[in-house]
């Protein structure tokens, strides 16, 4: 009984996540997310459980976050350029608390979509959202006007959202094929806590909308470059799109060329 009024009056202090933080997640978190948005992280996961707000519903509400910092892009105007992209780097600060939460306090069902659809509608809309205000403004090397950086900016978006749907697809018909009893299903380098140091990892991690990106949406913001970052977004996104589809297509060519050789040979 003692134990029970204990743990209902428990206060949940930023130190308490910080030391129930594992190890494989410092190792992946970026040299900016260590420095910043997981010290602040913290903070704010300590406030949200002391409060009883679970993990989902921040994820859920990092997903509005998204929208209206998408939405801030549209005016013609810096001041709401700038608060698009300090809400992008909150919304990233909420992104580390729930994971937080979840890890610390109290996992949910569905965490995995709860934070996985806040990152894409993010990305999803984040790109040509920025391309439309590059549009009316103009940037560093894109002119004011230029219709060009509207569809670099779509591709963009839709080439992230085209290699998440490629992997889906692919992990689902792998496991019919498994629950078949076909082939065996392959262990993701990206969800091997013991990868966390391989090159793809590391990659993702430091370099996309959980790492150094958000930060370089702001300072871009501030000086009028948005066209670099969607020019960026451009090459990150779509060579990922790229690199990906090659991918699992091999993998799929590969596991279908295995099948039909084992058919052969019965």
């Amino acid at each position: 009984m003692e134990d029970i009024v204990i743990n209902s009056v428990m206060n949940y202090s930023p130190k308490y996540f910080k030391e129930n933080m594992p190890e494989w997640k410092r190792k992946k978190d970026p040299i900016l997310s260590r420095l910043f948005y997981r010290p602040c992280a913290f903070v704010l996961a300590s406030i949200c459980a002391n409060l009883k707000i679970q993990a989902n519903t921040v994820s859920y509400f990092s997903g509005i976050i998204a929208v209206v910092a998408c939405l801030c892009f549209l005016p013609n105007s810096l001041t709401w350029h700038i608060v698009a992209a300090v809400l992008i780097n909150f919304w990233l600060v909420l992104d580390c608390t729930d994971g937080n939460l979840a890890r610390s306090y109290k996992k949910q069902p569905f965490g995995e979509f709860a934070d996985g659809i806040s990152s894409y509608i993010l990305v999803g809309l984040m790109c040509t959202t920025m391309a439309v205000a590059v549009y009316f403004e103009g940037g560093y090397i894109i002119s004011k006007g230029c219709p060009w950086i509207i569809f670099i900016g779509a591709l963009a978006s839709s080439a992230d959202t085209m290699m998440r749907l490629i992997y889906q697809k692919y992990k689902s018909t792998e496991r019919e094929l498994a629950d078949a009893g076909i082939l065996e299903i392959e262990q993701e380098k990206r969800k091997d806590h013991e990868q966390v140091n391989s090159f793809r990892v590391r990659f993702e991690s430091d370099f996309g909308i959980g790492g150094i990106l958000p930060l370089l949406i702001l300072i871009a913001t501030i000086f009028q470059a948005l066209d670099l970052i969607v020019i960026y977004c451009f090459v990150y996104y779509g060579g990922s799109f790229v690199l990906a589809t090659a991918l699992y297509v091999r993998k799929a060519m590969t596991n279908t060329k295995k099948y039909q050789e084992t058919f052969e040979r019965l």
